[in-house]
């Protein structure tokens, strides 16, 4: 009877934990066409986070000359949008807005432009009220840097962009009291492309991911319209220990996903240096929803799941590549796009049919697992100032420190075995410090 106590216990903390974040615990992303005339709200339910698309600054049609400056987004109908908006917001649905796209792209060359880029952010967030945003910066005139970076000394280009969103962070969390939720949805060659030395902007993305790793939720690589690539460890150790993988196979999702996860020494000729990696929780699978979706990387839905359920660790190798480990928080998929997956040629939402097949049967066959949630030792508790975390085992995740409100107020990337945080700034109470499967609460004197 003490043992349900404490799973009953556990469950609640976790509730109530998942109700406090921004972001669903498994996300299914669909960008959603602005020139379309399905309705955001009639979008399939499954689709927890819709991304509109795009804010993007290609006024003239042609794609390669786009300036901040023409920053704009045309829906068919944006009363009908604003409803909408407020219709699935209402339902616990989360909408941002993903700037760029193929066509809308742009590059930010001043700080001039970073000022304009914040600006009109700003603007469209509180006239469209969105939950944040998508950075969705495509095309090599404006991906390839012109001088040699590194990943911890990006390009001025990224130092703006990178300026910007924190900016744009602290507006966010003055204006609205919690966390703007960030995306990005680069493709392989400007991230996972890095394990590959055969193109100068091969990892150009990377240092903006490494520079703003504590304020991404979700990066979603583009798994398609992209040229065959190579496993961890990269091209330096081919052909003996690293293999190439071509796009629309199982084994290219699972490598692609593993190197997004455990990082890699770049290979690119004018990005050098070490990409550390992101958590599996700030993972997706990023990949077209239909074979209408994409010039190439279309997979069945079939080997989509065989693939994710491997990642997870629930399933067996659908093909050839190994994983050293499983990745059970892998965070869920994201479609180009929400659109496609409607109509004929997506097949009746099949793509959000397979994140469903996944992600439930999962969360039914580990739901013992997800309710052990284990004890974060902190210490000194209660605490005037330093609070001191026991960190061995959550290196690489965010823990959160939380008040009795649901207001998250620190945060706290860990990367050592003791994580020392300061407190002496906050209001004396109770507050509850979590990460993925621990928490502790935390007294405040």
């Amino acid at each position: 009877m003490n043992n349900l106590k404490l799973r009953l216990l556990a469950l609640g903390i976790v509730i109530s934990i998942i109700s406090q974040a921004q972001l669903p615990k498994e996300v299914l992303v669909g960008y959603w066409h602005n020139w379309e005339t399905l309705r955001l709200k009639d979008i399939n339910d499954s689709y927890n986070v819709l991304v509109l698309s795009f804010l993007e600054a290609d006024k003239n049609n042609l794609q390669d000359d786009n300036k901040v400056s023409d920053l704009e987004f045309t829906p068919k109908n944006s009363i009908t949008l604003k409803q909408d908006i407020t219709t699935v917001k209402a339902e616990g649905k989360k909408v941002i807005v993903s700037i760029g796209g193929a066509n809308g792209s742009f590059k930010l060359n001043s700080i001039s432009d970073k000022n304009i880029f914040v600006t009109k952010i700003k603007d469209f967030i509180i006239n469209y009220k969105v939950d944040g945003i998508d950075l969705d910066l495509e095309r090599s005139v404006y991906m390839c840097p012109s001088v040699n970076q590194t990943i911890t000394n990006p390009a001025p280009q990224w130092d703006y962009i990178i300026d910007a969103v924190k900016e744009l962070q602290t507006w966010f969390k003055d204006k609205y009291s919690k966390k703007m939720i960030l995306t990005m949805a680069p493709e392989v060659k400007y991230t996972t492309g890095g394990l590959s030395p055969w193109n100068d902007c091969n990892g150009s993305w990377l240092p903006i991911i490494e520079s703003l790793r504590n304020e991404i939720d979700l990066l979603m690589i583009q798994l398609y319209n992209s040229s065959e690539n190579y496993s961890l460890p990269g091209y330096e150790a081919w052909p003996a220990n690293s293999k190439l993988y071509n796009q629309g196979t199982a084994d290219y999702i699972i490598t692609q996903v593993e190197a997004a996860i455990e990082g890699f020494k770049n290979q690119g000729n004018k990005t050098t240096g070490t990409y550390s990696g992101l958590p599996a929780s700030k993972i997706v699978i990023a990949l077209p929803a239909s074979s209408c979706s994409a010039g190439s990387g279309y997979i069945a839905t079939s080997t989509l799941k065989a693939a994710a359920k491997y990642l997870l660790g629930v399933g067996s190798k659908p093909g050839t590549y190994t994983l050293s480990k499983s990745y059970p928080e892998l965070r869920g998929f994201m479609t180009w796009s929400a659109n496609n997956d409607a109509d004929a040629c997506g097949g009746s939402y099949s793509f959000a049919q397979a994140f469903n097949d996944v992600y439930d049967n999962y969360d039914n066959a580990n739901s013992i697992k997800f309710v052990e949630i284990k004890n974060l030792s902190v210490y000194p508790n209660p605490t005037t100032g330093i609070l001191n975390i026991e960190s061995e085992k959550i290196i690489g995740q965010i823990v959160n420190l939380t008040d009795l409100n649901g207001r998250i107020v620190l945060t706290q990337l860990i990367t050592e075995d003791i994580t020392s945080i300061n407190t002496a700034l906050l209001s004396k109470g109770i507050y509850t410090i979590n990460a993925i499967n621990y928490v502790a609460k935390v007294i405040l004197k």
